[in-house]
Order: C-alpha cells, then sequence, then structure tokens
C-alpha cells in the first residue's frame, strides 16, 4: 500500500472514531437544551451558564493544565506511561485542595453562594474525567476514549432527565447531573486506563514531570486567554445587561457548537497524522491539501446552517429563546475562522510549542475583552457577538503567520469565494421575508455547484478507504 494511501487510512480511520464519539456526545447535548429552556428559566440558565463558565478555567489552573501534558507526552514512541500518570496523580490531588478556595469565594455573593458545594464538586469531578479520559487517548486508545465520553454524556442526560424534569430540582439538579456522570465515567477511565497498576507501581521522574510542567504550565495562560474570547462576553452580558439576556447568549452559542465540534472531530485526528508527518519530505504539500478540503467544507456548512437557521429555531427553542438567532451568524462565522486556526495550531502540537499557542490566544484575548467593553453598552448582545468574531478571525491571522517557521498554508484570492457568499447568505437571513429565504436556498445550490469537484475527491476517498479494509 502507498505512502499516500496509508496517511489517508490512517487520518480517516481516526476521523471516524472522533465523528462517532463527538457526533453521539454533542447530538445529546444539543437535543438537551430544549429541556433546559423548558425547566429553567433564562435568569436560571444564565447563572449555570456563568458558574460553568467560569469552572472551566478554574480547572486548568488548579491542575496546571495537566491533562494536555498527558496527551501530547503519551503521544512519543517513547513515553513511559507509569512515569507520566504518576506525575499527573500529584498534580490531581493538587488540583482538588486547591479547588477548595472556590466554596468560600463564591459564598461571597449572594446570588451563587446557595450553589458553592455543589460547584466545588462539579469543578473536582472535571478535574478527575478531564485527567484520565486524556490519558486512554494519549495512549493512542480512541475507541475506549469514545466510549468514556458517550458514557459521560449520556449519563449526563438521563440524570438532567432525573432531576429537572421528574424531581424538578432546577439549578441543583443541574449540577448534580454533571457531578455524578464525571465520576462514573472517571472510574470507568481509571479501569480501562489501567490506571491502578500506575498507582500500586508508582514511578514519579523528576526530570519528565519538570518537561511535563514547563509544557502544561504555559498552556495554562493559554487557556485562560481562551476562556476570556469564548466565556468573558458572557460575564460582561450579565453584567451590562442581564442574567436572562446571557441565558439567550448562550442558547445562540449552540448552533455555532454544531460546526466547531464537526472540525474539532477531524482537527483532533489530524493531530495523530501531524505528529507522524513532522519529518515527511512532502509535509507541507500535504498539510495543504487537507487544508484546502477543510476549509471549503467548514464554509459550506455554515452556508446551509444559516440557509435554515430560522425555521429550526422555531422548533428547537421555547418561544422565550427565539430571538438567539439573530446571534448565531456573527459567532458561526468567527466560528469557521477559529476552527481553521485550530487545524493551523497543531504545529505547536507536533513541535510542542505551547509559547506560539500562549501568544496567539493573547492576541485574541486582547482584542475581545476591549471589544466587549466597546460594543456591549453599546449594542447590547450583538456588541459580544461581534467581539467573538473578530477576536476568532484574529486568532485565525497569527497562527497563520508565526507558523510559517513549521509548515507554510498558502491562502489566494479564490479563498474568499465562500466567504463571500456566506456574508451574502447573512444579509438576506436578517430580512423577514420569503422571497430571501428563497435566495438564501440559491446561494446554498450555488455554492455546492462551484464546489462539486472538491466534494465529490473527498467522498472518493472516502469510499476508497473503506474498500482497502
Amino acid at each position: 500500500m502507498s505512502k499516500s494511501n496509508n496517511r489517508t487510512k490512517y487520518l480517516i480511520k481516526n476521523t471516524a472514531i472522533f465523528a462517532i464519539n463527538n457526533i453521539a456526545t454533542k447530538l445529546i447535548v444539543f437535543l438537551l437544551v430544549p429541556l433546559y429552556t423548558y425547566f429553567l428559566t433564562t435568569s436560571e440558565y444564565g447563572v449555570v451558564d456563568l458558574l460553568f463558565t467560569i469552572s472551566s478555567v478554574l480547572v486548568p489552573i488548579f491542575t496546571l493544565n495537566v491533562s494536555e501534558a498527558i496527551y501530547r507526552f503519551s503521544m512519543d514512541k517513547d513515553a513511559n506511561n507509569n512515569k507520566i500518570i504518576s506525575t499527573s496523580i500529584i498534580l490531581l490531588i493538587f488540583g482538588c485542595l486547591m479547588s477548595l478556595v472556590c466554596i468560600p469565594i463564591l459564598g461571597l455573593f449572594p446570588n451563587y453562594t446557595n450553589y458553592k458545594y455543589l460547584f466545588y464538586f462539579y469543578v473536582v469531578s472535571s478535574t478527575f474525567f478531564q485527567i484520565f479520559i486524556m490519558n486512554l487517548k494519549g495512549q493512542e486508545k480512541l475507541k475506549e476514549f469514545a466510549i468514556g465520553n458517550i458514557l459521560n454524556t449520556l449519563l449526563i442526560a438521563l440524570l438532567n432527565i432525573l432531576f429537572l424534569a421528574l424531581l424538578k430540582m432546577k439549578v441543583e439538579g443541574y449540577f448534580l447531573a454533571y457531578i455524578i456522570s464525571n465520576f462514573i465515567s472517571s472510574f470507568y477511565c481509571i479501569f480501562i486506563g489501567k490506571v491502578h497498576n500506575n498507582i500500586k507501581s508508582f514511578d514519579f521522574d523528576k526530570k519528565l514531570s519538570k518537561e511535563m510542567i514547563k509544557y502544561s504550565f504555559v498552556l495554562v495562560p493559554t487557556s485562560f486567554m481562551w476562556w476570556i474570547i469564548n466565556s468573558s462576553d458572557r460575564i460582561m452580558v450579565t453584567n451590562f445587561i442581564s442574567s436572562s439576556a446571557n441565558g439567550i447568549y448562550a442558547v445562540s452559542y449552540k448552533i455555532p457548537s454544531i460546526l466547531t465540534v464537526i472540525a474539532w472531530i477531524f482537527n483532533q485526528a489530524w493531530i495523530f497524522s501531524a505528529v507522524n508527518e513532522k519529518n515527511s519530505k512532502d509535509k507541507e504539500e500535504y498539510t495543504n491539501k487537507v487544508f484546502n478540503i477543510m476549509y471549503i467544507a467548514i464554509f459550506i456548512m455554515a452556508i446551509g446552517i444559516v440557509t435554515f437557521l430560522k425555521p429550526f429555531y422555531s422548533l428547537y427553542v421555547s418561544s422565550d429563546y427565539y430571538v438567539a438567532w439573530k446571534y448565531v451568524p456573527i459567532l458561526l462565522f468567527g466560528s469557521a475562522f477559529m476552527t481553521l486556526g485550530t487545524f493551523v495550531s497543531t504545529s505547536y502540537n507536533v513541535y510542542k510549542d505551547s509559547k506560539g499557542m500562549l501568544f496567539s490566544g493573547v492576541s485574541g484575548a486582547l482584542i475581545n475583552v476591549v471589544l466587549n467593553f466597546i460594543l456591549i453598552p453599546l449594542i447590547g448582545v450583538f456588541g459580544a457577538a461581534i467581539a467573538t468574531c473578530i477576536s476568532y478571525i484574529t486568532v485565525f491571522i497569527y497562527r497563520i503567520i508565526d507558523t510559517k517557521k513549521y509548515v507554510k498554508i498558502k491562502l489566494n484570492k479564490s479563498n474568499l469565494v465562500p466567504v463571500f457568499l456566506y456574508i451574502i447568505s447573512t444579509i438576506f437571513l436578517y430580512f423577514d421575508n420569503l422571497y430571501f429565504q428563497i435566495f438564501q436556498i440559491i446561494i446554498l445550490l450555488t455554492t455546492l455547484f462551484i464546489y462539486k469537484d472538491y466534494l465529490f475527491n473527498v467522498f472518493s476517498m472516502v469510499v476508497k478507504n473503506k474498500k482497502m479494509k
């Protein structure tokens, strides 16, 4: 079998595993949104979203983001899993102790003091799950990794139905569903990853630990920068407007997350391929080929989403949340570039350049904060969406320029065509008229026609790979 067929088969196989994992998990989460919007008021959902947003930055801070180090260092051919896990367990204990500070701090805020203990256990349970699920991923036990994520999400769904729909436990039930699910899923990962054997033969390597902490520690501020880009707008919307406005804004994020998840599926598989292609002579040509296919696919999906956005939202959420559709096109446009920026950033992973990840994150975070402060007071929730969109594009541009030292991504004028088509379709979306809906469908069909050869080639590649198995 040729090198080209081998690399294609490897990439498609890993993509398929991540696809099953993410489609299953994200579909369940996606379908839970109507449940949340029915049993939680916009204010309650705003409170929950804010607390979960805060936890997303605390977990990497308390654990020094060791889950990323587990993942990357385990991918090396000479990796010693026992030593890697030993370091991780120490940082896990450290993180659980550090998390205790959340209880008294949250107690200072009247609106959140009732949830301080639940919040602490959610942070701890998330820490457990992230560390042990990433251990499976780093060992390239991708099927087991997928099962662990699906198990976690399925438990979340079932427990949410129990606590919200049947027991009417509101915010407390929401938290409990996640806490219980995270701990049960962690035990699965511990068993499958044979962590109990690592504990029995505990082997702390000081040199390796320093290397892991050095790599992951730089990613702590990087995680914080991404938290600012992805989540600080939620806090500002709550502060400048209201919790209800944040609840609606949180729902508007759900549609762009579809695009993000689909691209994330591919990017996760691509990381493994990129590591294998590190010393390949034609890595730049191969990387650009994959990038262009991904670029076109992302914008085709984005145009498809905005085409049927309003009819879908009328069925997807309750009437109180319907207005959220207005912010989706802006967030979706930014998300398209964020996913492309994530693809480009695989060079940072391959060469363990955590500083590149940091500085690209800083560029986007600074833009995001400044624009949020300026735009939210002026134009409300639209300001938050615009700030997020521009910050995503900023990160993409930074990474395209910065990663030239590893692999040069080539952009040309033809890359502007799908962007232009998306913008036109979005403009038509804001006109409440049947004729403009028809125009959107025409744009979508035109896009499919223009890129029919790309789509056919991708389809042929997948079919060919199946026949080779």
